[in-house]
């Protein structure tokens, strides 16, 4: 059975260690350009803040910059590819061929032929994934380092051990979706939503609460402000600088009694006609207090381990469903 999978899979296998192979060349190659941008960056003894920000503009101005955001899609795209394309075909193409009624009516037991296939290529998902990731991982670790972003919604899950758990997520809802569906094409698009639905709901709504977030409310610093604003009907929005190395979920100014601070604004100091910086010493005068809660960089293996965590949960969930299912439901 394992060779019998092996030979239905072989030429997914090779199609994709040679694309992993081409990333690693390109990936070897653009290093040159990072270690070359990066050497003032690690020449700097103190006050680096100007050279890390020289270093960051001139790379994501660089080759090595479109080589970054092309790495960033790939780690996004290829857990569904994989759902799409190893898992949804996996039992509905059986059936839709009716080559089910032969597989599952020899010696090997349907609970045998669904274990050696979600194994093997689980295996070869997990072995595919983790290569990718490392490569880019290690690959992006200076520019990380430098822009202090990898705990950041947009990098995070395209770094560490995520995207081997998303990877296996999306394989076994393929696998699901394709037994529930029994047909390849809708199984497929039906992959690609559910896994799109589950992947984007975890930064919007439950990563923050896989780990206790940092609450804090100091005074508000007018020297770090993102922006300041105000419409025409007088009110004030004040927008402070995120937490530096950190993933910001809240960051309000507060009035002294806790409300958030929208204006109104003050005519006399605010307004096109009166001299610049007015409008901001008046703000910076009513005592106004930053609500920041983040989530520092030191909780970054605590959020990758409890997101891995809980999509592995989510993929062993789906396999015993499978498992049921195959063995219950299909005939």
């Amino acid at each position: 059975m394992i060779w019998f999978t092996w030979r239905q899979f072989r030429t997914p296998a090779v199609v994709t260690a040679g694309a992993l192979a081409m990333l690693a060349v390109g990936l070897l190659v653009s290093r040159g350009t990072i270690t070359d941008l990066y050497a003032s960056v690690a020449a700097c003894q103190s006050d680096c803040g100007n050279a890390v920000e020289a270093f960051l503009t001139r790379f994501y101005n660089s080759a090595g910059g479109t080589v970054y955001y092309t790495t960033l899609a790939i780690m996004y795209a290829a857990p569904p590819l994989i759902g799409i394309f190893w898992g949804a075909p996996l039992v509905a193409r059986e059936i839709e061929a009716g080559t089910h009624r032969l597989a599952w009516n020899q010696s090997i037991t349907r609970t045998r032929w669904l274990a050696t296939k979600l194994g093997l290529i689980g295996a070869a998902t997990a072995a595919a994934t983790g290569l990718l990731s490392w490569a880019v991982t290690a690959w992006a670790s200076r520019v990380d380092s430098a822009a202090a972003d990898r705990i950041t919604p947009l990098v995070f899950g395209a770094r560490g051990i995520v995207p081997i758990a998303y990877a296996l997520f999306a394989f076994t809802l393929g696998v699901t979706a394709g037994m529930l569906v029994r047909r390849t094409v809708p199984a497929m698009a039906g992959t690609l939503a559910v896994y799109t639905a589950a992947v984007a709901a975890m930064p919007l709504w439950l990563r923050t609460h896989l780990a206790p977030a940092t609450h804090e409310t100091p005074a508000l610093d007018m020297g770090n402000l993102d922006a300041l604003m105000i419409d025409r009907s007088g009110a004030v929005a004040v927008e402070p600088n995120d937490v530096t190395n950190a993933w910001t979920i809240t960051n309000q100014p507060i009035t002294p009694t806790g409300q958030v601070f929208t204006g109104p604004v003050d005519p006399t100091r605010c307004g096109p006609d009166l001299p610049s910086g007015s409008c901001t010493e008046w703000v910076g005068s009513l005592g106004l207090r930053q609500n920041v809660v983040y989530h520092p960089d030191s909780q970054y293996w605590t959020l990758q381990l409890a997101e891995t965590a809980v999509f592995l949960g989510l993929a062993a969930a789906l396999a015993i469903v499978s498992f049921w299912w195959l063995r219950r439901r299909l005939s």
